[in-house]
């Protein structure tokens, strides 16, 4: 679940009741003020936003298990007569822990690691290469390690094309 620091504190604790993995917390205002949650929130309707790392992709293993958290946060809010149930508490992120991978280059991305691994710096995330000769033109590096919660599925990149995020410490 993707939060803008000035709603952290109404929604984190929403949040951490859907059974989720990860909660990240940032102050991305040009990104977040031009959506339908930031417009629901300010409207004074508490809005969540839930990513799963691969856009457009709900796999059946996850889907389960939020739907164990949706069904958590109703019987938590009052709206299910049902006992909470037992969730796992998410990661929390908040600015500056969060690297960002970007394409140096165009051509096709290919991943050397999935999706929602842990990674060392210096490890090689994936590389762009020609898409005609297949020559390899970049290596995309993890600059710190952490966890790899967003990796590129679309093959397609062009020079400054998200490919990856990690979460973990920032040197």
């Amino acid at each position: 679940v993707r939060i803008a620091k000035s709603q952290e504190k109404t929604l984190v604790p929403l949040a951490n009741k859907l059974n989720i993995d990860f909660v990240w917390v940032h102050d991305a205002v040009t990104v977040l003020e031009s959506t339908f949650a930031h417009a629901m929130n300010t409207l004074g309707t508490k809005t969540l936003v839930v990513e799963m790392g691969v856009g457009m992709r709900l796999g059946k293993t996850y889907g389960h298990q939020l739907l164990d958290g949706l069904l958590n946060l109703m019987a938590c809010e009052g709206f299910l007569s049902i006992e909470p149930l037992d969730v796992r508490y998410p990661i929390q992120s908040h600015v500056g822990e969060v690297a960002y991978l970007n394409a140096s280059c165009p051509g096709l991305f290919v991943p050397s690691i999935e999706h929602c691994q842990m990674i060392e710096k210096g490890s090689v995330v994936g590389q762009i290469v020609d898409p005609l000769s297949g020559q390899v033109l970049d290596e995309v590096i993890a600059p710190i390690g952490g966890i790899l919660f967003t990796l590129r599925a679309y093959p397609i990149v062009y020079e400054g094309s998200l490919v990856g995020r990690i979460f973990g410490e920032n040197e």
